[in-house]
């Protein structure tokens, strides 16, 4: 991981990215700029309808058009101000493919970790009434989904990446988006999010150089969760609940069982997979890297 080349992901070597002179400090206030608008923009996907009086129902649509308008947003100022094609965001012809392989792990990833916990007499899961389901998919799953990947992978680990090396990039991007979600739970959600989340997302990003398929994961994972599992649901599937009595290092606790040490293992394996599969070359590259520059 030290060789950044090794990787398909464009980190950007022109423009306010171009080699030389404070090159560290300038890929850190980018990434901080960059940050900072899609923060912002996420802030306006929760109060502008009441800002501007609108009717209830526009939430829909501004939490539906606001992130495909981040993404747009991003490539207008990475292509201005790093002079180049911003192809980590451009739809392509594998964009369907991408998200639809990533959703496919993240909805069998923690299908799993929930059964086996299930299967050792550490979870209770029973039936229960599905509802909302349009909603937690838009206003939890999609939303979270594209806004925090384009922030935590298409900007802070390329960025990071590009100041520090790549391997720093995943490493504290990782810990950012851990810490990022510290307010939802403990010091062991914010390990188990960084493992399972920041590490698999960010290698996926790096092997395909493309947000695509973390986006595809990161949305199914959200949706599983919540819509399909129950997981600190009543709306779900199902209902799933940590047994009482049983140690939260082995359940997770409230947060989930994305959390459980069993959980943090099978992320470690499917990072290392990750990594198993891109070495062999069977990640396919999905855009022509070789001509990143904008003419």
């Amino acid at each position: 991981m030290n060789n950044n080349q090794e990787w398909p992901i464009v980190l950007g070597t022109s423009g306010i990215l171009v080699p030389g002179r404070w090159l560290r400090l300038r890929a850190v206030i980018w990434a901080i700029f960059l940050s900072a608008c899609v923060l912002g923009l996420f802030v306006l996907t929760q109060y502008l309808g009441g800002w501007l009086h609108l009717p209830p129902n526009s939430s829909y649509y501004i939490v539906l058009g606001i992130p495909l308008l981040a993404l747009v947003g991003y490539g207008l100022l990475v292509a201005a101000a790093e002079g180049r094609r911003p192809v980590e965001v451009l739809p392509h012809r594998g964009t369907i493919a991408e998200i639809t392989m990533g959703a496919l792990i993240g909805f069998l990833l923690l299908s799993a970790i929930t059964a086996i916990l299930w299967s050792l007499g550490l979870y209770k899961v029973q039936a229960n009434h599905w509802r909302r389901v349009f909603d937690s998919f838009v206003f939890n799953s999609y939303l979270s989904g594209m806004m925090e990947e384009l922030m935590f992978r298409g900007i802070l680990l390329r960025l990071l990446g590009r100041a520090f090396g790549l391997a720093w990039g995943l490493v504290l991007s990782s810990v950012l988006f851990g810490l990022a979600h510290l307010t939802h739970g403990d010091w062991l959600a914010v390990v188990g999010i960084t493992i399972n989340a920041g590490f698999t997302m960010g290698l996926l990003y790096m092997a395909t150089g493309s947000i695509w398929m973390s986006i595809g994961l990161h949305t199914a994972w959200d949706f599983t969760e919540v819509s399909l599992l129950g997981v600190n649901s009543h709306n779900g599937l199902l209902l799933s609940t940590p047994v009482a009595g049983k140690p939260e290092l082995l359940t997770g606790g409230q947060f989930g069982p994305d959390v459980s040490v069993l959980s943090l293992l099978i992320g470690v394996l499917l990072s290392a997979a990750i990594v198993f599969v891109w070495k062999r070359g069977l990640f396919r590259k999905t855009q022509p890297f070789a001509t990143q520059e904008v003419s």
